[in-house]
C-alpha cells in the first residue's frame, strides 16, 4: 500500500493556499507519503477528453488499495475535483479529503455549492476537517452517517530558522494577514498597530511595515507584542467559528500571544493553554493591553513558548495524516457507541413550558430546560418535526401556520455517531389561559419604532413563569406600526398596559411607566432584548427571601457568533450584601462598572422617588449609580437570566454615541457624571467619586482627549 498526497502548483510562492498545501505535502513527505502534483489552471472550457487525459497522467502510478489524500480545494473548480475523486475510486483507491477552505460552504447564499460539495465529500472514505463545529455542520447538511472524520484543530507553521529570541514586553499589535479587518480604517487606539502586506489610510499609531518574506516576518513578529486575528465582515466572522486561521499559527510559531474574537473554533484551545486574549471587541483589546503588566505578558510568552515547537515541527498536520490513514484502515475508526459525554438522564428536564397567542395569528412557544443536551426538536401532535435548534440557550420559538387548539411536544437530544438520541421530552403542551389578578412586579418596556422585534419581547414577557406580572409598554412616539402591535396585546391580555406619548427619549418613557407601576418591585426591559422565562420569578423570590432593595442577575450578550458573557459578578449567590460591598467589589476587582438598568429588580418605593434624568442618551449610565447609592441591600443570581441582543437590531444607542461630535460626546459624558455626583446619596459620595474618576480618566485614554482628565479635576474639587 502506498500513500499519496496532492500538492498544488502554479501559483505565486507567496500565495497562502499554495503555501499551505506545499507545507502539508512536505510534512506528509516526512511520513513517507508520495507527492501527486496538481497544477492550478483555468480549465472552465476544457473538453472532457483533455481533462480525462490530464487526470490519467496525474494518477498513472496509483494502484488498487493505495490511499490518496486530496488537499481541496485545488482552485481548478468543482468539475475537476469531482472527476479526480471519481477516477481514483474507479482505480479502487481509498480517498481522504483534507478540507483546507470551507468558507464558501458556510455562506447561507451558497446552498447549491454546498449541496454539490456534500456529494463530492460523500465519495471520500475519510474527511479531515478544521473543527468539531465543521463536522457538525457537514453532518447536518447531508454527509453520510458512517463518514469517518479527523479533526485538524490547528494549522502548523513549519520553519527551521533559528532566530527565536525571547519576545520583549511591547504594547503593540501586529496584523500580518493579507486582507484588512473591521475597524482597521478607523483605528484610533492608543496601542500602536503594525500592518504587514496590507495598506490603510495614514492614521495616528498605525504603521506600514511593508511586504516581508516569511523569514523576515517571523523575525519581526518574534521581537514582541501581540498578533491580531480578526474578521473582515460578518461572513468571515461566522466562518471563524468553523475554520482555523493559518495566521494564528504564524503568530504562535513566532512566539507571541494572539488576540482573537470570541466564538472562533480555536477559542477553547487558546484559553486553556493561555495563548492570548479572547475578546468581544477591539476597544476591549486596547483596555486590556493598556492595563497589562510585564509579568502578565511574560506568562503569556512562557505558555506560547511551550506550545509553539509543535507548530514549528508540523505535529498537528502529522497527527491528522496518521489518524486519517488509520481511519481508512480500520472499520471501527471513530465509532462511538455511547455519547462522548455521559449524561445523567434523571437531571434532564423541561421545568417550564408555555404556549401563548402571538400577534398576527401565530403561537409563541417558550420553555425552560434544566440539564445538558446538544439541541431541541419541536413536533406537532401528528409527529411532524416543525423546528430544530442546536442553540442550547434558546427558549423561544414563534409557531406559524397552526391554530389555538393544536398541541406540541418539545424534545432535547444529544449527538451520537448513530444519530440524535432523545434524552427527555415534554408532555403535550397547548394554549392555556392563565388568570391574572394583581401585580407583585411591574415590568416596564419603552418602545420606539420597534415593530420588527417588539412582538418577540412581548411574547417572552407573557411567557414568564411568574404569574403576578404587570407589563407596562410605553410607546415613545413611534412612527411605524409599534402602537398597533402594543394595542393588540393590551386588548388581548389583562396584565398588559399600553401607554402612548410623544417622543421624548428612553428616560422619559421609563419615568412614565414608573408612574403607572403598581407592583411591589419594578423591572426594566429593552424592546429588542430577551428575558429567560424564569427571570422575574427567580429575582423576585431572592429579593423577598433576603429582604433586598435590588436583585441582580448576570447577562449574556447575543452576537452573530453566539451567546457571550456580558455581565458577571464575583459575588456569592442568593445572599444579601450591602451596597457598600457591591460598590467596593468593582474597585477592588478592577471590574468595568455595569450601567445596565435591565438586569435588575428594584423595590418600587426606591424607584418611584428617584426618576431617570430626562435626556435622550446615557440616561442608564447616569441613573444606575444614582439609584445604587440609595440602596441598602443587594442580592445576586449568576443565572444569566437577561439576554442583551445585538443581532436582531443593528442601530443601537452605542452607534448613536459614535455619530456624535467630539464636543457633543464630552457634554453628554459630563452631564451623566454630574447627575449622579450631584443627586446621589451623600453618604456614598466616596464611591461615586471613585466611579466618576475611573469613568472620565478611562475616556481620556480611550479618546486621547485631555479634556476628560481636566473635567475630573474640576469635579473632584466641587464634590
Amino acid at each position: 500500500m502506498n500513500i499519496y498526497i496532492t500538492k498544488l502548483n502554479g501559483l505565486p510562492l507567496q500565495d497562502t493556499s499554495q503555501y499551505i498545501q506545499r507545507m502539508t505535502a512536505e510534512i506528509a513527505h516526512r511520513l513517507g507519503c508520495r507527492e501527486m502534483g496538481i497544477f492550478r489552471y483555468n480549465g472552465a472550457n476544457e473538453s472532457r477528453e483533455s481533462l480525462n487525459g490530464r487526470l490519467d497522467g496525474i494518477i498513472a502510478g496509483i494502484c488498487g488499495g493505495d490511499i490518496v489524500i486530496c488537499q481541496f480545494p485545488t482552485g481548478n473548480g468543482f468539475r475537476y475535483e469531482w472527476e479526480l475523486v471519481r477516477r481514483l475510486k474507479v482505480y479502487q483507491s481509498r480517498v481522504v479529503i483534507f478540507v483546507h477552505n470551507a468558507k464558501i460552504l458556510i455562506r447561507e447564499s451558497n446552498q447549491m455549492i454546498l449541496e454539490e460539495t456534500i456529494r463530492l465529500y460523500n465519495q471520500a472514505d475519510v474527511l479531515i476537517v478544521p473543527s468539531l463545529a465543521m463536522r457538525h455542520f457537514l453532518s447536518d447538511n447531508g454527509i453520510k452517517r458512517d463518514m469517518k472524520f479527523v479533526i485538524q484543530e490547528m494549522w502548523d507553521y513549519i520553519t527551521d530558522l533559528n532566530f527565536f529570541s525571547f519576545p520583549q514586553f511591547r504594547k503593540e499589535i501586529h496584523f500580518a494577514c493579507d486582507s484588512g479587518f473591521v475597524g482597521m480604517n478607523e483605528w484610533n487606539g492608543t496601542i500602536p498597530l503594525k500592518l504587514y502586506d496590507v495598506s490603510v489610510n495614514q492614521r495616528y499609531n498605525v504603521y506600514h511595515m511593508g511586504k516581508l518574506t516569511s523569514g523576515e516576518l517571523l523575525s519581526a513578529l518574534s521581537k514582541g507584542g501581540f498578533g491580531l486575528v480578526w474578521y473582515q465582515n460578518e461572513d468571515s466572522r461566522r466562518c471563524m467559528e468553523y475554520e482555523t486561521s493559518f495566521h494564528l499559527a504564524r503568530y504562535l510559531a513566532a512566539g507571541i500571544p494572539v488576540i482573537v474574537p470570541d466564538g472562533i473554533s480555536n477559542q477553547m484551545l487558546i484559553e486553556k493553554n493561555h495563548l492570548g486574549l479572547v475578546v468581544h471587541s477591539l476597544e476591549e483589546v486596547v483596555i486590556m493591553i493598556e492595563s497589562m503588566t510585564e509579568s502578565d505578558y511574560l506568562e503569556y510568552i512562557r505558555c506560547v513558548g511551550q506550545f509553539a515547537p509543535a507548530l514549528r515541527n508540523g505535529y498537528y498536520t502529522k497527527k491528522c495524516l496518521v489518524d486519517a490513514v488509520q481511519a481508512v484502515c480500520r472499520k471501527d475508526a471513530g465509532e462511538i457507541i455511547t455519547p462522548a459525554k455521559i449524561y445523567e438522564l434523571r437531571k434532564q428536564a423541561f421545568t417550564y413550558i408555555a404556549v401563548k397567542e402571538s400577534y398576527g395569528g401565530n403561537l409563541a412557544l417558550s420553555w425552560s430546560y434544566h440539564g445538558e443536551a446538544n439541541g431541541f426538536l419541536v413536533y406537532d401532535m401528528s409527529g411532524k418535526l416543525i423546528y430544530e435548534t442546536r442553540n442550547m440557550h434558546q427558549h423561544y420559538f414563534l409557531i406559524q401556520g397552526y391554530g389555538r387548539n393544536d398541541e406540541f411536544v418539545i424534545k432535547a437530544y444529544i449527538d451520537t455517531l448513530k444519530g440524535k438520541g432523545i434524552v427527555v421530552e415534554s408532555e403535550p403542551i397547548y394554549l392555556q389561559e392563565q388568570q391574572y389578578t394583581h401585580a407583585d412586579v411591574s415590568l416596564i418596556i419603552p418602545a420606539y419604532n420597534a415593530q420588527d422585534y417588539i412582538v418577540r419581547s412581548i411574547d417572552i414577557t407573557l411567557a414568564q413563569s411568574f404569574l403576578d406580572l404587570e407589563i407596562i409598554i410605553v410607546d415613545d412616539g413611534s412612527e411605524d406600526d409599534t402602537a398597533d402591535v402594543i394595542d393588540w396585546y393590551a386588548e388581548k391580555y389583562p396584565n398588559i398596559i399600553a401607554i402612548h406619548q410623544k417622543n421624548a427619549g428612553v428616560g422619559v418613557a421609563r419615568n412614565t411607566g414608573i408612574k403607572y407601576a403598581e407592583g411591589e418591585y419594578i423591572a426594566f426591559m429593552d424592546s429588542d432584548d430577551m428575558l429567560h422565562p424564569d427571570m422575574i420569578a427567580k429575582l423576585y423570590y431572592s429579593a423577598k427571601k433576603n429582604d433586598c432593595d435590588i436583585a441582580v442577575t448576570s447577562v449574556y450578550r447575543i452576537e452573530e457568533s453566539g451567546y457571550k458573557v456580558f455581565i458577571e459578578y464575583p459575588l456569592e449567590e442568593d445572599i444579601a450584601v450591602t451596597a457598600d460591598d457591591f460598590f467596593q467589589m468593582h474597585f477592588d476587582k478592577g471590574l468595568i462598572f455595569s450601567v445596565a438598568v435591565w438586569n435588575k429588580l428594584y423595590r418600587s418605593s426606591l424607584v418611584k422617588e428617584r426618576l431617570f434624568p430626562e435626556i435622550f442618551l446615557g440616561e442608564d449610565e447616569a441613573w444606575t449609580p444614582y439609584i445604587l447609592s440609595f440602596t441598602d441591600r443587594i442580592c445576586y443570581l449568576n443565572d444569566f437570566l437577561y439576554e442583551y441582543d445585538r443581532v436582531i437590531r443593528k442601530n443601537t444607542l452605542e452607534e448613536q454615541w459614535m455619530k456624535k461630535t467630539k464636543e457633543e460626546r464630552f457634554i453628554m459624558y459630563k452631564d451623566i457624571t454630574v447627575f449622579y455626583l450631584k443627586k446621589g446619596n451623600p453618604d456614598r459620595r466616596r464611591f461615586l467619586k471613585m466611579l466618576a474618576r475611573g469613568y472620565l480618566l478611562g475616556r481620556s485614554q480611550l479618546y486621547g482627549d485631555a479634556e476628560y482628565e481636566k473635567l475630573w479635576r474640576e469635579l473632584d474639587k466641587i464634590f
